[in-house]
């Protein structure tokens, strides 16, 4: 059986080389082909951002409202980072790991009171 397929070209906005793709979309505009490349790379950087700047690289679930626990969790603290990223003026990787100092300081802090511990004993940074 023979297979038949079709050869794109384009040029993305602000690119000055082309795009070759070889498809066998055959009943759809090769401008939307276009557009659906450039939205499955988009997809991929985002999957790329997600595995190694979010450690979301194995399921802890197996079930799909698990997983989209999980997903909605990552992407509630990718832009908690940004946040932080963004008012302290620092690059993402600078904010994802002062932030997690402070997490820690916080959480520590919140256990000690609790247990009804001295906070003045633990030393940590005042805000």
């Amino acid at each position: 059986m023979e297979t038949v397929f079709r050869v794109i070209r384009f040029r993305p906005p602000g690119n000055d080389k082309d795009i070759i793709l070889i498809t066998n979309v055959l009943n759809v505009r090769a401008e939307q082909v276009a557009i659906w490349y450039r939205r499955r790379w988009d997809i991929e950087v985002f999957f790329r951002f997600l595995k190694q700047e979010l450690n979301f690289s194995h399921f802890v679930s197996l079930n799909e409202n698990g997983i989209q626990i999980v997903l909605y969790m990552t992407l509630i603290a990718a832009m908690l980072i940004m946040i932080y990223k963004n008012e302290n003026a620092v690059g993402y990787k600078t904010a994802k790991r002062r932030m997690e100092i402070e997490l820690q300081d916080i959480i520590l802090a919140v256990a000690v009171a609790r247990a009804g511990g001295d906070l003045s004993r633990l030393n940590l940074p005042v805000p």
